[in-house]
């Protein structure tokens, strides 16, 4: 029925003219009118707004002016009969506004009303109206009929007043009406006379009540007039998910530095901590486990650090974009929601496999393809957990800044119970909790168990160390220090965590990350459903 223009309203920039506004004549036009003939009404709008020309534009590259035609189209593309616009020509030039408003007349020529807020504008501006509303400080009217040719009727209506000033020959009406009521730049002189009370005691405002009473009798007469829907979008669910899908999925191809940078900086990692033991890919001793260990450890939390980091402005732009879209009936929190997970999805799995291929053959780990797999599934589910939590950050947060430090908090608290720096047998009982509440713990176990899983590699054990004393339980104090204490790097991972990560637990690993990504995607849901923070 209606149409809102923001005055600063924003489009996604990663799309073109033209996809931004089929996207809205798809989501915003009945389901029953075929794909064909939304796609043409789009073509007829951009025609009017004259787009036409730069439709194959990426919108991030358009002027302010183009942007707020390009703004116009998408609400046009509900094909509404009454079209609102804040400011149209606010930030633009005379030659802008101009382009601007010469779009407006030819919307409103074309049987749409456009109802416009608008700040001393210029004669040709002011001209191009043929009624207007004119408030004064408190929101009280002093004027609503038709302008006139030139603003005939305005004229003549202040200046039968005997306060008002006469209009000098060439002087712009909207700044002389504004002047003349006493909210110009001048003092006028004319304050003690009440230009509200004087149009609520006037003809034109008893002909105006006349026609608000006459059309709501005729309303309330005719109960087939009323307009009723019988369902709150225009389209179904399984339409706008595939159409938000679509559509995320062009935004997420088109951004490079979100995607094509996690891409680089699996690889710089992979490559950057793998170098340290291309010279020694087979560990000797407990001093070698202990850096494949800490190398692991920090890479799979440094990915984690830079998954959660990089989503969230990405997702902070598309959670605004879908408040606007979401006041517009094009869709729900459900759809973009679900598009929001699976568009993650090819990106997760080429960022996790880019740097698995790159690390694991370089640290030197078991040529075997199970192995593989699994380090690559726990990374790939490592990467996914710490996306969709900071998504769900992003979603419940009002904006990135607060996203972020709770997304450090969660990092760091990771950190700390990731069973590395603290070792889970050593944890105090009280602390036990973050240890079995914050995911890094149960990807590395995952990791460490499935890699070492019947690794009978000979590792020499360090005099004093848990370790010796399993392998060597046999020498007393002040016995000679044997030169053939070794154990295998499977011993040496059991006993080094005190028992508790063994292969046993990685099914309960992998079922445990995929619900904390089920947590994630009800956190988004809950935040774009009960959330608006544009609104407030």
């Amino acid at each position: 029925m209606s149409g809102y223009v923001e005055q600063f309203d924003v489009q996604s920039p990663q799309l073109t003219v033209r996809e931004t506004v089929e996207f809205s004549t798809k989501m915003r036009l009945d389901e029953s009118i075929l794909i064909e003939t939304k796609l043409k009404f789009s073509e007829q709008i951009l025609h009017m707004l004259e787009l036409s020309s730069i439709g194959h534009l990426i919108v991030g590259n358009l002027s302010f002016e183009q942007t707020k035609r390009l703004s116009i189209a998408v609400e046009l593309a509900s094909n509404p009969s009454i079209i609102f616009l804040d400011e149209p020509t606010s930030g633009l030039d005379s030659r802008a506004a101009s382009v601007v408003m010469k779009s407006l007349r030819r919307i409103a020529d074309s049987g749409i009303a456009v109802v416009c807020t608008i700040h001393q504008p210029s004669v040709a501006i002011f001209n191009s109206f043929d009624s207007l509303l004119l408030l004064k400080r408190g929101g009280e009217t002093v004027y609503f009929g038709d302008l006139g040719f030139e603003s005939c009727n305005l004229i003549q209506y202040l200046e039968k007043y005997p306060s008002t000033t006469p209009i000098k020959g060439g002087e712009n009406a909207a700044t002389w009406m504004l002047t003349v009521i006493g909210a110009g730049s001048t003092n006028s002189g004319t304050k003690s006379f009440d230009y509200a009370d004087a149009y609520a005691n006037s003809p034109l405002a008893v002909e105006c009540l006349s026609k608000i009473d006459v059309m709501n009798e005729a309303f309330s007469l005719k109960e087939s007039s009323k307009i009723t829907y019988d369902k709150k979008y225009p389209t179904s669910r399984t339409f706008q998910s595939i159409e938000v899908f679509k559509r995320l999925l062009k935004i997420y191809w088109r951004s490079p530095g979100y995607n094509r940078v996690r891409l680089l900086v699996s690889g710089i990692v992979a490559l950057l901590f793998g170098s340290v033991f291309a010279s020694q890919r087979v560990p000797e001793n407990e001093g070698d486990m202990n850096s494949r260990v800490t190398s692991i450890y920090i890479t799979t939390l440094f990915l984690g650090v830079n998954a959660m980091n990089t989503v969230l402005p990405v997702f902070e732009v598309e959670r605004n974009m879908f408040y606007r879209h979401k006041a517009s009936l094009m869709y729900d929190y459900r759809a973009i929601g679900l598009a929001f997970t699976l568009v993650e999805i090819p990106f997760l799995i080429l960022a996790s496999m880019v740097f698995v291929v790159l690390w694991y053959f370089t640290v030197g780990f078991a040529m075997n393809a199970g192995k593989f797999l699994l380090y690559w599934l726990f990374m790939f589910l490592s990467l996914a957990v710490f996306t969709f939590l900071g998504q769900g950050f992003m979603a419940v947060f009002p904006d990135s800044q607060t996203a972020q430090g709770f997304g450090s908090l969660l990092i760091g608290m990771s950190g700390i119970f990731g069973g590395i720096l603290i070792r889970p047998q050593f944890i105090p009982p009280f602390w036990m909790w973050g240890y079995w509440l914050f995911p890094l713990h149960y990807v590395l176990e995952g990791l460490f168990t499935s890699q070492f899983q019947g690794d009978n590699t000979t590792i020499v054990a360090s005099y004093g160390s848990p370790f010796f004393d399993t392998v060597c339980p046999d020498i007393e104090p002040g016995d000679p220090i044997p030169t053939n204490c070794t154990g295998t790097a499977e011993e040496w991972i059991y006993v080094s965590f005190g028992g508790m990560w063994v292969p046993e637990n990685i099914p309960y690993d992998i079922l445990y990350l995929c619900g904390a990504i089920i947590v994630a995607r009800v956190m988004v849901l809950f935040g774009l459903m009960k959330k608006n923070y544009l609104a407030a």
